[in-house]
C-alpha cells in the first residue's frame, strides 16, 4: 500500500507530460498540414509558437496535484521546456524538408537548429513559469 503523503512530496509527472503533449499536438498539425500542402516555411514561426508555453503554464498550476505552490512552479517550467524540446525537434525535422542544403551551409544550419531547440526549452521554460507564478500569486491573494 502506497503513503498518499508520499505522492504529494514528488512532482506531478502527469502534467509534466501530458500538458505540453495536448499543447503541441494541434500545432504539430498545423505545421504537417502547412508542409505538405508546399509551405514547409511555416514552421520557420517556431518562436511565436513559443507563446504555447503560457497556457501550458495556465494548465499545470490548474491540474496539477501537487500540494506545494513551488512545486507546481517547478512543474510549469519542466513542461514548458518539454514543449520547447519538442518545438525545437520539429523545426529540425521540417528543416531538412526545406530546399536542399548545400554543404557549406550545412554547419550553420546545424548551429541554428541548436539554437532554436535550446532557445525553444528555455522560452518555454520561462514563459510557463512566469504564467503560472501570477496564477499562483492570484491564488494566494484570493486566499488571503
Amino acid at each position: 500500500m502506497t503513503d498518499p503523503s508520499a505522492s504529494s512530496n514528488r512532482l506531478d509527472l502527469r502534467v509534466i507530460i501530458e500538458t505540453p503533449l495536448r499543447q503541441f499536438v494541434p500545432w504539430l498539425a498545423m505545421v504537417l498540414l502547412v508542409t505538405f500542402a508546399g509551405y514547409p516555411g511555416v514552421v520557420c514561426v517556431t518562436p511565436m509558437a513559443w507563446l504555447i508555453a503560457l497556457q501550458v503554464g495556465n494548465l499545470c498550476v490548474s491540474r496539477s496535484r501537487s500540494t506545494v505552490s513551488s512545486r507546481r512552479l517547478t512543474e510549469a517550467a519542466l513542461a514548458g521546456g518539454m514543449l520547447g524540446f519538442l518545438q525545437g525537434l520539429l523545426f529540425a525535422a521540417i528543416i531538412t524538408m526545406l530546399e536542399p542544403i548545400n554543404a557549406d551551409e550545412r554547419s550553420r544550419t546545424i548551429i541554428l537548429t541548436l539554437i532554436i531547440i535550446v532557445a525553444g526549452i528555455l522560452a518555454g521554460a520561462a514563459l510557463s513559469f512566469v504564467t503560472a507564478y501570477l496564477n499562483e500569486r492570484r491564488r494566494n491573494r484570493a486566499v488571503a
